[in-house]
């Protein structure tokens, strides 16, 4: 079981990855923005972080701009839902040291829960492990 933060301001799409993810037996915590998203960092100890990029307040890339120069967060996996698409987006989000992007138009649910689980779980006995920061998952 792996606790998921899911960042996602669509209220219909936090609850179809909710419900998908508790099915496969993961705890979400749910977050609307980057702002509620960096109080749950500090409320909860999270395995996972499924982002949108495109939210009010603070958005996706902000908030990973934040998340990879805290030290203690910054090998944490994110695994990036969106509707954006194109060239540009995949480079911008590789940059910031994402695992997965899915966009959200033609993602598979099954696809997604086996990403989190992949980085949820590593294999190395360190915990975060440089796997996460050099492994690119992506669904087109």
């Amino acid at each position: 079981m792996a606790k998921v933060l899911v960042v996602e301001d669509d209220a219909d799409t936090l609850e179809m990855v909710s419900r998908t993810l508790e099915k496969s037996g993961h705890v979400v915590v749910p977050a609307a923005n980057g702002w509620e998203a960096l109080l749950a960092l500090d409320a909860h100890h999270i395995s996972v972080i499924v982002l949108d990029l495109m939210m009010p307040g603070m958005n996706g890339s902000a908030f990973l701009r934040i998340l990879r120069n805290d030290q203690r967060r910054k090998t944490m996996p994110v695994i990036v839902l969106t509707a954006l698409s194109g060239g540009d987006l995949l480079k911008s989000v590789n940059e910031l040291g994402v695992q997965g992007l899915f966009i959200k138009a033609d993602y598979k649910a099954a696809d997604l829960v086996e990403a989190i689980e992949r980085f949820a779980y590593p294999t190395s006995p360190e915990g975060h492990s440089e796997r996460w920061q050099t492994s690119r998952w992506t669904q087109n």
